[in-house]
């Protein structure tokens, strides 16, 4: 008795004919007709099927393994027959696949993905999420002594682990919930993978939770020093103020910002596709901006201690107010003072441009093409004014009505 493989409705099929039965069990693999050969039962040798060796090779895998299984089991039956085959298409003899294991494997197999949006792999902070997720599920099942499963997750598992993590790391709320959505997202494709139909962790008290980040921007005024400031004795400095101010003046990402050169220049505009989010944004080319760009001669180059040095620029511009925000330190809040300059990052300039933006009465709809942001949810959680500020846009809006 022999397991062969055929075309049907361009989907490979598994065939087995054995006294009066016929067994047909479908692969899952999409194949049209013509790339097939019959006579060998593999794919053609057809350059554009990037993965035919993979599939190939499984198919063969197939045969070998339900040849062994049908010398193992001796079926008797049509039912039986039938699931020999589907044994041997899913190697379920050979892989149990646990909680733990597809949490490896699921990380693993994120650096070959690519972004649907972009086209380019996934970001470095997507990758490092899934992997310290299997990570801390398998530090959180020796912790319990007892094996971690897929039917372990529910609202106690939920409220356990959370535990385990505010004790053993001292995690903030926002990466708590960072990686109870991985984890979400690992069950979700755990279940369309027909691992486990266990859908407890969709419950509402199974929640990622999420504070809003108490972060700073720059008055134009400050950002008007920092591109006064006369940096030429040190060039290392200079070099991600330049870089930084572009951010200020047009609310590109670092990571954008870098990337430009002169096809993203267009007349007066820039023209590009974010990094990130895939989405095309036109922007108004300032004379600060194109003064910087011809500088390095459009060739910005990424700088590791980036936060770091604009934090020196920032303290030499005299950012230096005194700041109170609630931070997390060993996992409880508490209430901090700073100086300004120390809270600086390379991403508080897109922050300063939406805010200051904000500030000056542009229409949010007007800054969000520029910014690439897609809701007004996440537009406003880029727009850093106190109750004061807002009060005083208020105080200038009545001050234009006469009374």
């Amino acid at each position: 008795m022999n397991l062969n493989f055929q075309i049907r409705n361009n989907t490979i099929i598994a065939r087995v004919k054995h006294l009066n039965a016929d067994i047909q069990v479908s692969t899952g693999i999409k194949m049209k007709k013509e790339y097939w050969n019959k006579h060998s039962q593999q794919i053609r040798n057809i350059t554009s099927i990037v993965n035919r060796v993979d599939i190939n090779n499984y198919l063969l895998e197939c045969k070998e393994r339900f040849q062994q299984y049908h010398l193992k089991n001796h079926p008797q039956s049509k039912e039986g027959l039938r699931a020999l085959v589907k044994k041997a298409l899913t190697n379920e003899e050979e892989n149990k696949v646990d909680l733990l294991s597809f949490a490896k494997s699921f990380s693993d197999i994120q650096s070959k993905k690519t972004n649907p949006k972009t086209g380019k792999p996934l970001a470095k902070s997507t990758l490092s999420k899934f992997r310290l997720l299997h990570e801390h599920l398998k530090g959180f099942q020796k912790h319990r002594n007892e094996p971690l499963n897929f039917e372990n997750i529910n609202v106690a598992f939920y409220y356990d682990f959370l535990e385990y993590l505010k004790a053993e790391y001292k995690y903030s709320p926002n990466t708590l919930g960072k990686y109870i959505q991985a984890l979400k997202t690992l069950m979700n494709e755990a279940i369309s993978q027909k691992l486990t139909d266990n859908v407890r962790f969709r419950s509402k008290h199974f929640k990622r939770i999420a504070v809003e980040a108490e972060n700073i921007y720059l008055t134009d005024q400050e950002v008007r020093s920092i591109l006064l400031l006369d940096l030429s004795n040190k060039p290392h400095l200079e070099r991600s103020r330049d870089v930084f101010m572009i951010g200020c003046y047009t609310g590109l990402r670092y990571q954008d910002v870098i990337s430009l050169n002169r096809g993203c220049i267009n007349g007066n505009y820039i023209n590009m596709v974010q990094a990130k989010t895939g989405e095309r944004v036109t922007i108004p080319l300032l004379p600060q901006v194109i003064r910087i760009l011809e500088k390095y001669d459009f060739c910005l180059k990424a700088n590791t201690k980036i936060n770091k040095q604009l934090k020196e620029v920032c303290k030499l511009a005299k950012i230096n107010d005194v700041v109170w925000r609630k931070s997390y330190v060993d996992g409880v809040l508490v209430n901090k003072s700073y100086k300004k300059y120390d809270l600086v990052s390379s991403h508080t300039a897109r922050r300063s441009f939406a805010t200051n933006s904000y500030q000056k009465g542009i229409p949010t709809a007007s800054i969000m093409k520029i910014t690439g942001h897609r809701t007004e949810k996440s537009f406003y959680s880029y727009i850093k004014l106190d109750n004061k500020e807002h009060a005083d846009i208020l105080l200038e809006a009545w001050k234009s009505e006469s009374i």
